[in-house]
């Protein structure tokens, strides 16, 4: 189906847009990235005028990629004995 093609290709652009930045600063990237899930996650629910099943399946892919960001980051901080900043 399309919606599996669209939302491999979100969530391998977004995975790939922070790879670098989560290598050298995941902790600054985990912030960031926390910022942003809310924001989707808000923009989720938000549908009040129907966006359609095209923004569904971006917002989701979206969403899904930054959860994997955001794993990334704390598996990072992990490796070098760090936590969080929130923690």
């Amino acid at each position: 189906m399309w919606q599996d093609k669209k939302s491999r290709e979100i969530i391998d652009s977004i995975v790939s847009y922070y790879r670098q930045q989560v290598n050298y600063d995941p902790a600054g990237t985990i912030t960031l990235v926390e910022q942003e899930l809310v924001s989707q996650r808000i923009r989720q629910g938000n549908d009040w005028t129907g966006r359609g099943i095209v923004m569904d399946t971006v917002i989701d892919a979206t969403i899904s990629a930054l959860e994997i960001v955001h794993q990334a980051c704390l598996e990072k901080l992990s490796d070098q004995g760090q936590t969080p900043a929130g923690d």
